[in-house]
């Protein structure tokens, strides 16, 4: 089920911010939280092959400290020039991936940096899932 990135990049960069306006970012993270669950919990390495096979890059887990996981994510390089909110789908799918690990909430948010973009998905280990 591979797509071309820039199918990808139209409906992003054109369909979906035409559509959504400022409610772009908000949306596109739940949305990618909605993915998470129809791809039930994933390891590490299945969570690098599944970016890629979706187009969204190299996702690699730099760091993971009681709480607090940090992703790096390479994007494809057409993609590595956009704002802040463009990485929301990506933040919202890694947040419900670990939330679903630890079944509690999780949240995630995207730092845009020069080449990559750096994912924190922060727990609440206290907000559990009933």
């Amino acid at each position: 089920m591979s797509q071309p990135t820039f199918a990808i990049e139209l409906l992003r960069d054109y369909v979906l911010t035409d559509l959504l306006g400022d409610d772009y970012a908000q949306v596109i993270y739940w949305s990618g939280k909605r993915v998470a669950r129809k791809f039930p919990v994933m390891t590490n390495d299945e969570l690098s092959a599944f970016f890629a096979e979706a187009g969204w890059g190299e996702l690699t887990l730099l760091k993971e400290k009681g709480n607090k996981f940090l992703f790096e994510l390479l994007p494809p390089p057409a993609t590595q020039e956009k704002a802040t909110g463009y990485f929301q789908l990506e933040a919202g799918f890694l947040a419900e991936q670990i939330a679903g690990r630890f079944q509690c909430v999780a949240e995630g948010y995207a730092d845009v940096a020069r080449q990559a973009v750096q994912i924190t998905v922060q727990l609440d280990r206290k907000d559990t899932y009933e």
